[in-house]
């Protein structure tokens, strides 16, 4: 199964704090945004979902979603790692 991997992975703080995850595609941002964001809503947020699904479609370019699923991020002052 494809997953769309990123050239640069993007280190967020989700759930504890201090604790990072390490999402390196499309597909394990999908999974965040729907089952592990902080926020329910947000127009970055309603953005990410929409451009990371036209990513796993072949719709739109990889580096898209993540640019996308990064100011998702921001939105939701998640602590950003790296990216």
């Amino acid at each position: 199964m494809h997953c769309f991997w990123w050239d640069k992975s993007v280190e967020l703080e989700l759930g504890t704090e201090g604790k990072y995850r390490d999402v390196k595609s499309t597909r394990e941002a999908v999974e965040c945004l729907l089952q592990r964001w902080p926020r329910r809503n947000g127009p970055a947020l309603a953005a990410a979902k929409r451009v990371c699904l036209q990513a796993l479609d072949g719709k739109v370019k990889t580096e898209r979603a993540r640019r996308a699923f990064i100011k998702a991020a921001e939105e939701a002052h998640i602590s950003i790692r790296s990216h």
